[in-house]
């Protein structure tokens, strides 16, 4: 494990984008990516896990023959006129993600580095999951999961 958040994988990057599908065609494409998991119409859990209630997303998450990464596209919805900037909505904004055993414990020495609660703990079927901000305002998401079960 590594850090003062004990982080053990880097899981993804994500890229808000204006059009999920013509996304998806692309890395699939250009890119040589395929789709591994794919979601559509997420609501209650993605406006709790950005802090941007009412926010809703399609999602893909892709893989490249090159590399484990996951490069997960998220096209939101329902984004309000007015919503803290940090949170990674808008067409161009990313965020990373990385795998933690102990959420609260790592949310807690992320914050203690300057790092900034965005959303709330929201409890996936693949576990739990939140939003925070590095002090510099890059998007930084902590999946809890143990090691060895991703």
């Amino acid at each position: 494990m590594t850090g003062t958040t004990n982080s053990w994988g880097w899981h993804h990057t994500g890229l808000a984008v204006s059009n999920l599908d013509r996304a998806v065609d692309y890395y699939r494409e250009t890119m040589g990516f395929e789709v591994v998991f794919e979601a559509r119409g997420l609501t209650d859990l993605i406006g709790s896990v950005t802090g941007v209630p009412g926010l809703g997303a399609d999602l893909a998450q892709c893989k490249s023959p090159m590399s484990d990464q996951i490069l997960e596209l998220l096209q939101f919805t329902n984004i309000p006129k007015t919503f803290n900037q940090l949170a990674p909505i808008l067409p161009g904004r990313a965020h990373t993600a990385y795998l933690v055993e102990d959420l609260e414990r790592s949310l807690h020495a992320l914050e203690a580095a300057g790092g900034v609660l965005l959303g709330n703990i929201t409890e996936f079927s693949e576990g739990r999951s939140i939003y925070c901000a590095d002090p510099t305002g890059n998007v930084v998401e902590l999946e809890e999961q143990s090691q060895g079960t991703s």
